[in-house]
């Protein structure tokens, strides 16, 4: 690294070598760019290292969520990620698609990145058959640049396949409201709230069991501590141990607004209630 920064060059290495991506394959990336550290040519740099890294063979897919506006209006073309600056530089970089769905849209750019993101809006945010589950079922890795599994929003899609009590009962403020997506020749469909997804502090708990099994590869990304998994393994992973326990990827925070009212859900299930 020169004083201006990480090269593309170098971002290039550092996903071959210490990442193992190769040309052609499939990843889900969650990233922080604050955590990469400072790159020749800033944000833009970052993303053309990642889309030569992995190539037009294969296929790169970012979420791209986005905060409730004040109008509960989403726009396709303008309305930002709010996930992180790199996935807002992703989202409006060449060849970019964008899923239609008005809070959990995912961005995609490859060989497979249309096929993946069809249908979104069927289904819910992150519902058994959106982008995310069904790209890590294709075989697809997950590589969290510069953040851990806490941040792993294809977890959320395990509650909804188990069918957790919370699922839909429990949300952030704003997120039990319907919303508008406005599409990008400007029809309009309006989105009722469905399978609302909770907090996502407990998703350690996945983590920790996958690094137990080594399963987790810990990387590098210019300055930014990475760890890459296989999507279906931490999937397959989080559905067993919520069937086990639906309360097994909730937090333990009592200053969470989600998970303690999720695990009254559970317990008044459990009640018959």
């Amino acid at each position: 690294m020169s004083k201006k920064g990480w090269s593309k060059e170098e971002l290039i290495r550092d996903l071959r070598e210490s990442c193992r991506i190769e040309a052609g394959d499939m990843v889900i990336i969650h990233s922080s760019m604050k955590e990469i550290g400072r790159v020749q040519d800033g944000t833009r740099t970052t993303v053309a290292a990642i889309k030569e890294a992995i190539t037009p063979e294969g296929t790169l897919l970012m979420p791209a969520l986005s905060s409730i506006q004040p109008d509960n209006r989403f726009y396709m073309a303008k309305t930002p990620s709010r996930v992180g600056l790199v996935t807002e530089v992703f989202r409006v970089s060449e060849g970019v698609k964008r899923s239609k769905h008005p809070t959990h849209s995912i961005c995609g750019w490859g060989a497979r990145a249309e096929e993946l993101l069809a249908g979104h809006e069927k289904t819910s945010g992150v519902g058994a058959t959106s982008p995310l589950p069904t790209a890590a079922r294709a075989g697809a890795d997950v590589l969290m640049i510069g953040c851990d599994m806490r941040t792993c929003t294809l977890v959320h899609a395990a509650e909804a396949i188990v069918r957790v009590p919370y699922l839909g009962v429990v949300a952030y403020p704003g997120y039990n409201e319907p919303v508008t997506l406005v599409d990008y020749d400007g029809s309009e469909t309006d989105f009722p709230p469905k399978d609302l997804p909770g907090d996502g502090n407990g998703f350690a708990n996945v983590q920790r069991v996958l690094e137990e099994r080594g399963s987790i590869l810990h990387c590098k990304f210019g300055a930014a501590e990475c760890i890459k998994f296989s999507g279906k393994e931490c999937l397959d992973t989080a559905v067993e141990m919520l069937k086990a326990d639906p309360a097994a990827v909730l937090c333990d925070s009592p200053n969470c607004s989600v998970c303690p009212k999720s695990r009254e859900v559970i317990a008044q299930a459990k009640e018959g209630k």
